[in-house]
């Protein structure tokens, strides 16, 4: 994708793109959240945050692949619809 593309795609001018690709300005968190959606990735990945063995979503993850097979249908149902939620 070229500098002009992101800057269409995220609705920030082509000099704004530009100079946070370069180094010479720092994106706010706004601009970090649309050039996140225009590349298809999340901010934590965009400011090099990576999830480490001892987060909660790893825990939480690990708890329901290991209780998963003893929910009922209607529980199932109800942990789709909570994740599903925003």
């Amino acid at each position: 994708m070229t500098q002009r593309e992101l800057a269409r795609r995220s609705g920030l001018t082509e000099a704004s793109v530009c100079k946070y690709l370069s180094g010479a300005r720092t994106p706010q968190a706004e601009a970090v959240v649309v050039l996140a959606k225009a590349l298809g990735t999340t901010s934590d990945y965009l400011l090099g945050i990576k999830r480490d063995e001892g987060s909660i979503y790893l825990d939480l993850e690990k708890r329901i692949l290991e209780c998963k097979e003893s929910l009922t249908p209607e529980e199932r149902m109800r942990l789709i619809m909570l994740l599903s939620s925003k």
